[in-house]
């Protein structure tokens, strides 16, 4: 199985890929990948943060479910990557792509809950082969 690491704060966190749900998006990725960019957090729904991302992904929304925490989704306008995590409310449904386990979520929430004072985290994002 396929993996999404991601890479920040000195740790991999990991997340199972989808690729029967959204295989166009799941391979744009991939082939995308590595690549650094930033964290931002995003306020709408509290636990969410987001990295933009210079990826050709489908321009529709090919898994439209309704976003809940350990979610992972991608946006082409604008192009980035969203995860969802910790306590929140859905706002909507996202082109999910990925998808942490409960303890990975736990773990991305506890690097990521403080991102309010740290706008601009780096983080590198790769597809790996589950070991």
């Amino acid at each position: 199985m396929k993996k999404l690491k991601f890479t920040f704060h000195g740790k991999d966190l990991y997340a199972n890929m989808l690729t029967d749900e959204a295989p166009l998006t799941c391979e744009a990725v991939e082939k995308a990948c590595p690549f650094t960019t930033r964290w931002v957090h995003a306020k709408i729904v509290y636990n969410e943060v987001f990295c933009p991302t210079m990826i050709e992904g489908p321009k529709f929304r090919e898994n439209p479910i309704p976003n809940v925490p350990g979610d992972i989704g991608f946006y082409d306008l604008p192009q980035c990557i969203c995860c969802w995590h910790g306590d929140m409310k859905p706002l909507g449904a996202g082109n999910v792509f990925a998808r942490f386990t409960p303890e990975q979520m736990a773990a991305f929430h506890a690097e990521t809950v403080g991102m309010w004072e740290e706008t601009g985290c780096p983080v590198t994002v790769d597809v790996v082969e589950e070991a």
